[in-house]
């Protein structure tokens, strides 16, 4: 049914004219063309099925082409992929930005808009309920990201030429508006349900299914949770007010049924329905050079603890047994001295194998060297949630002319919001803000529903580790909490479990990094002492700088978000 859906929408996109904006290039189709079908014509539902797939091509990217969505660009901030340097100001160029911000605007939130009045008038609430919910997950990560943005006036077409800036906070609070509409929504009766749910319902009818509405409507009130722990640090009275209310209502996403993830499939040709980050790392050409493990992030799974975690197996796949053929062409770093600048228990240049779990091959944070010949050896992506190989220990180059065939062959998934990201959201909630519940039960909670999710995802093709394995590590976690002294100490333990449990999810670990200013001890740096202020905003994307007069680019990346109210230098 994906696959067809895919094949619909991209059939459907060309035969409409959406409503584009100042920051889109698109001539603006003002008279009526006979070639184009009148969007009051087109289906209610063809329109829902673009809306879905316009998110998840906001969150991954897309598939066979060099569109890269939200969450990578929070991966490599937070070290949890490698991001070119030297500086925070070259981390990202304000070019990266176009596609993702001109498809938000221009292809999604357009269609939200022309298939609102058609869904109010037949009354089809669900439809209007999962339009809206994907709009307040848009601007709020359009907020998270870029601070101020266009909304109000932003989908106004020729109207209006040059949107302003909205302040982040009124974005937010439209979000908030948007979300408790759905749950209104989703309660009410209607003669029509939707003909395709590519999320809750898919690859079935869902009227075979009536409970995707109901995951729907926790998704909307776990998106709430989300907002108003983003929030805290502005409005922690509200904050903790409202996060009580969604406790009490005991209708978050809190278990895997109910997780909020797109299925890829295997499907390599049109259209290519794999996963975007397999199609770059496993087209028989070698990894891509967007995606290089980071050292800091493998190093947290391997060496942590006294044992490796048992996720490691499914996150990454290891192609090389040690570094013998680590040299000045294949990783140059392994010739040069240590920075000086870097602690003498710095990690550097090579993850060891404390734990003997050798051979994870990635870079150090900012790296900015070329990309040297070595394909053959770095570590890439895994079973989870890629849909890559899983790493038993086999040391095989998966990059030739079979990578296509490697482990699930791309059936992965993107992991927007899952019900292991609740249980460590409620944990810090719990801990700083002093909300219904025990932190450490959250924690606890987290971890395991992680664990269970990533082990039961990669079980055609893995070997599982055992459940002593499994209990023996969340013990050790555990043990740490205990130990801690202050709640900084304890909200580190919960803030790096978040990390790695969010692994494909850099939304949430940017936003995590930014607000608790934990795991505190990432890598620095590796190629200047100095690399400047880290990215509390990103650079507007030059389309919307270039073509809207009331969007000034910014002096730099330093400037916080409306609820980011930590001083200067809290993180880096």
């Amino acid at each position: 049914m994906k696959l067809m859906t895919k094949k619909i929408r991209n059939i459907f996109l060309l035969g409409i004219t959406l409503v584009t904006f100042s920051c889109e290039t698109t001539d603006l189709q003002v008279l009526n063309d006979p070639n184009n079908i009148d969007p009051a014509l087109a289906d209610v539902d063809l329109f829902l099925n673009s809306i879905q797939l316009g998110l998840t091509d906001f969150f991954t990217g897309v598939e066979g082409s060099g569109f890269d969505g939200m969450s990578e660009f929070g991966m490599e901030a937070t070290r949890m992929l490698h991001g070119f340097g030297p500086t925070y100001l070259e981390l990202n160029d304000p070019a990266s930005f176009n596609q993702i911000w001109t498809n938000a605007y221009a292809v999604t939130l357009a269609d939200i808009r022309a298939m609102t009045p058609l869904a109010e008038a037949s009354n089809r609430y669900t439809h209007l309920a999962i339009a809206q919910i994907v709009e307040a997950y848009i601007i709020m990560t359009l907020v998270d990201y870029f601070g101020d943005i266009p909304y109000t006036e932003a989908i106004l077409g020729v109207e209006n030429l040059n949107p302003v800036l909205d302040s982040g906070a009124s974005v937010y609070e439209a979000a908030d508006t948007l979300l408790l509409q759905a749950i209104a929504n989703l309660a009410l009766e209607e003669d029509f349900g939707v003909a395709t749910d590519l999320y809750y319902a898919a690859d079935e009818n869902p009227d075979d299914n009536p409970a995707y509405k109901d995951s729907w409507r926790k998704l909307a009130k776990t998106l709430r949770l989300k907002l108003y722990l983003q929030t805290r640090l502005v409005n922690e009275s509200e904050s903790i007010a409202t996060i009580n209310a969604l406790i009490a209502d005991d209708d978050l996403i809190t278990s895997s049924a109910d997780d909020f993830q797109y299925q890829y499939s295997t499907n390599l040709a049109a259209p290519d329905s794999r996963h975007p980050w397999f199609d770059k790392n496993f087209d028989g050409a070698g990894p891509s050079a967007d995606f290089i493990m980071a050292n800091y992030y493998m190093n947290l799974l391997a060496n942590r603890y006294d044992q490796i975690d048992p996720r490691v197996r499914y996150y990454f796949y290891r192609q090389e047994g040690d570094f013998s053929e680590a040299n000045t062409q294949t990783q140059p770093c392994s010739t040069q001295p240590r920075p000086s600048f870097y602690a003498a228990d710095e990690l550097y240049c090579q993850v060891p194998n404390d734990n003997g779990y050798n051979g994870l091959w990635g870079w150090d944070h900012m790296n900015a060297d070329g990309i040297p010949p070595h394909d053959a050896f770095v570590t890439v992506f895994g079973v989870y949630p890629v849909g890559g190989p899983f790493d038993n220990s086999s040391f095989r180059n998966v990059s030739g002319s079979e990578a296509a065939s490697e482990g699930l062959q791309g059936a992965g998934i993107s992991p927007i919001m899952l019900s292991s990201y609740t249980n460590f959201m409620l944990a810090e909630s719990a801990l700083i803000l002093g909300t219904t519940g025990d932190a450490r039960t959250y924690l606890e909670q987290g971890i395991t529903e992680s664990m269970n999710k990533v082990v039961a995802f990669g079980s055609s093709i893995a070997t599982a580790p055992s459940q002593t394995e499994i209990d023996d590590h969340v013990a050790d976690i555990l043990a740490d909490y205990d130990a801690a002294t202050t709640d900084t100490d304890r909200l580190k333990v919960i803030a790096e479990q978040y990390f790695v449990a969010l692994w494909g999810n850099g939304i949430e670990a940017y936003n995590t990094y930014r607000r608790t200013g934990q795991p505190a001890d990432l890598q620095p740096a590796v190629d200047v002492a100095n690399p400047g202020t880290f990215v509390r905003s990103n650079w507007y994307p030059t389309g919307a700088t270039d073509t809207n007069s009331n969007i000034n680019q910014k002096p730099g990346v330093s400037a916080p978000v409306f609820w980011d109210t930590n001083p200067e230098g809290f993180v880096d």
